[in-house]
C-alpha cells in the first residue's frame, strides 16, 4: 500500500489496540470456558471466570500505567539526598511478544500493520482489554441473565 493510501498512525494505533483488546477478551472466555465447563459450572462459571480476569488485569494495568517518579531518595550517612533520575531509556525500545505477534496475524491487523515502537504501550493495551472483559461479564449477567 502507498503512503498516501495509508490510514493516519492513530487509526492503526486504535485498530491495534482493539483487536488486541478483543482477542484477550476471547482468550479469557475460551480458558474459562474450559475451566468452568469443566468444572460443571457452565456460563455461571465462564461470567465469574472474566470477572475476576477482567478485574485483575484492571489492576495490573493500572499499576503498569503509573508514572515512574523522576527521582530517586537515597539514605547516606549525612541524611536524606533526593538525587534526580535520568534514565537513558530508548525510546523506540519496545519488543513484540509473542502474544502481539500472533494478534498481528489477525486479519485487520494484516492490512493496518504497525511497527512495535508505533504501537501504544502494552499497559494501555492491557487496560482497555480488561475494560473489554469486564464489559462481557457485565453483559452475561444484565442482557443474556446468566446466573440470575
Amino acid at each position: 500500500m502507498a503512503d498516501a493510501d495509508r490510514p493516519p498512525r492513530r487509526f492503526r494505533q486504535v485498530i491495534d489496540a482493539l483487536v488486541y483488546a478483543v482477542a484477550v477478551t476471547c482468550v479469557a472466555f475460551l480458558v474459562g470456558g474450559l475451566l468452568s465447563f469443566s468444572l460443571g459450572r457452565g456460563l455461571v462459571g465462564v461470567k465469574y471466570v472474566l470477572f475476576l480476569v477482567g478485574l485483575l488485569l484492571f489492576g495490573f494495568a493500572t499499576f503498569q500505567l503509573r508514572p515512574s517518579p523522576p527521582w530517586d531518595v537515597e539514605k547516606t550517612d549525612d541524611g536524606v539526598e533526593v538525587v534526580r533520575n535520568d534514565r537513558g531509556e530508548v525510546i523506540g525500545s519496545r519488543t513484540e511478544t509473542r502474544f502481539q505477534a500472533a494478534v498481528q496475524r489477525i486479519p485487520p491487523l494484516t492490512h493496518y500493520s504497525i511497527p512495535p515502537e508505533e504501537r501504544f504501550p502494552s499497559s494501555v493495551k492491557l487496560f482497555l482489554s480488561s475494560i473489554t472483559v469486564l464489559a462481557v461479564s457485565f453483559v452475561m449477567e444484565a442482557v443474556f441473565g446468566v446466573g440470575v
